[in-house]
């Protein structure tokens, strides 16, 4: 007679409660790991508002010093063109990381660049607040 060896209860595999526990554990590191990232997304956005704004105050001072006058409209810079046709220097965004097209106005004879925020709207805070350049009081910086 040959003896069969069963596999005791235990060796069988995990119970219930270790199986929740390693969940739970899964769980929280989830969620930590969420909120570290969402937080750099925030940064990421406030960091290309911040560059796009630069770089197109800087190609609007190209433009200038090529031609010896500002472009009127963001338009103007985008297509890259001066009056006579002739390539001056191009933006490759006219938009914020939202959609919203950057507002650029002349403040004093030179070039202002703004961005709403979020809503699209002046004023506001966090994902809403503005940001200018070149950066004037109460602007984010």
């Amino acid at each position: 007679m040959s003896k069969c060896s069963r596999p005791s209860q235990r060796s069988r595999g995990f119970t219930l409660l270790e199986l929740i526990v390693v969940i739970t554990i899964i769980g929280i590191i989830g969620t930590m790991v969420t909120m570290k990232v969402i937080g750099y997304i925030g940064t990421a956005q406030k960091t290309r508002i911040t560059t796009d704004l630069k770089t197109i105050y800087r190609a609007a001072e190209t433009y200038y010093a090529t031609l010896g006058t500002y472009p009127q409209t963001l338009e103007e810079l985008k297509s890259g063109k001066g009056p006579d046709g002739q390539f001056v220097v191009s933006i490759e965004t006219d938009k914020d990381p939202w959609g919203n097209q950057y507002e650029y106005t002349m403040m004093d004879g030179k070039p202002h660049v703004r961005c709403n925020g979020k809503d699209g709207a002046p004023g506001g805070e966090g994902e809403n607040q503005d940001y200018e350049w070149p950066e004037t009081e109460g602007a984010a910086r």
